[in-house]
């Protein structure tokens, strides 16, 4: 066995033994609410760890089929936590695999144990998390490689040039935007449960979501200088935050308060100033 054959092995007996533990008390939550608790108007059970789907499927193996399924979804977790390949089309190729089986393992686990919420929330959805929080994943994985290798460059004085419209010095900041105006509001509005919108509603767009805009905008701007394309991503992001947690009456006042803060800030950020002693 190669050392690299051991990685994986180690990886994949790591995080599958992770996914048992971190799913087993996740899972007995979701076939509770699901199976036998609230969702199915039944008697509450704070704790059901085999759903009734999979008792109907597997019977007396229920048990072992979901520990399995738990085991299979850290494991091609825990793989991700490796590099792929050297090469970048390689990676490309790798990735999409792992990917591909990671949703087909998650697939599983929601089809066979029932965590589909009585159709509710449907499959598709758990998968677009998935592929949301892959993409995130890459990336973060690129641009700290891609600042390692600009530090290497930046030693031997071959700094290079901007990029069109400075997308790549914009695409690290991707994630912080998504999470500005996706991530920030998504948990606002489960904090405050069916009550009145406060937080998600008011203090969100006078407060949270122009200072964010702007200090990030800012920073990139102070960084790599006017990056136009970072507006667009925040206000591209509180569009679809408006489709998936608000309604049309608000689309235009989020988006323009997205758009422009972040404007301001990178235009703010990128304003010269003079050097010390000038």
């Amino acid at each position: 066995m190669t050392d690299r054959q051991k990685q994986w092995l180690v990886r994949i007996l790591i995080g599958g033994l992770i996914g048992v533990a971190v799913l087993v008390p996740v899972g007995g939550l979701f076939n509770d609410l699901v199976s036998g608790g609230l969702l199915a108007m039944g008697t509450h059970n704070p704790f059901r760890l085999v759903s009734y789907d999979l008792e109907r499927l597997a019977g007396p193996a229920a048990l072992a089929v979901q520990l399995g399924l738990y085991f299979l979804m850290g494991a091609v977790v825990g793989v991700s936590t490796l590099p792929f390949a050297d090469d970048g089309a390689t990676l490309v190729r790798r990735s999409l695999a792992h990917f591909a089986a990671t949703a087909g393992a998650l697939t599983l686990l929601v089809c066979l144990c029932g965590w589909n919420w009585g159709k509710v929330v449907p499959l598709v959805v758990y998968l677009a998390l998935l592929a949301a929080v892959y993409l995130l994943i890459w990336l973060v994985r690129w641009a700290g490689w891609y600042a390692e290798v600009a530090a290497i460059r930046a030693k031997l004085g071959l700094i290079p040039g901007s990029s069109p419209l400075k997308w790549r010095e914009t695409l690290p900041y991707v994630p912080l935007a998504l999470a500005l105006c996706l991530g920030v509001p998504w948990l606002l509005r489960q904090l405050e449960g069916s009550g009145m919108p406060l937080l998600s509603g008011t203090i969100y767009a006078q407060l949270l979501l122009p200072v964010g805009c702007l200090a990030s905008g800012m920073w990139l701007g102070k960084r790599h200088g006017f990056c136009p394309l970072y507006p667009v991503v925040c206000g591209v992001g509180m569009l679809a935050a408006v489709f998936l947690l608000y309604n049309y009456t608000v689309l235009i006042l989020f988006c323009a308060i997205a758009f422009g803060s972040a404007l301001l800030g990178v235009a703010a950020g990128a304003y010269p100033r003079k050097k010390e002693g000038d």
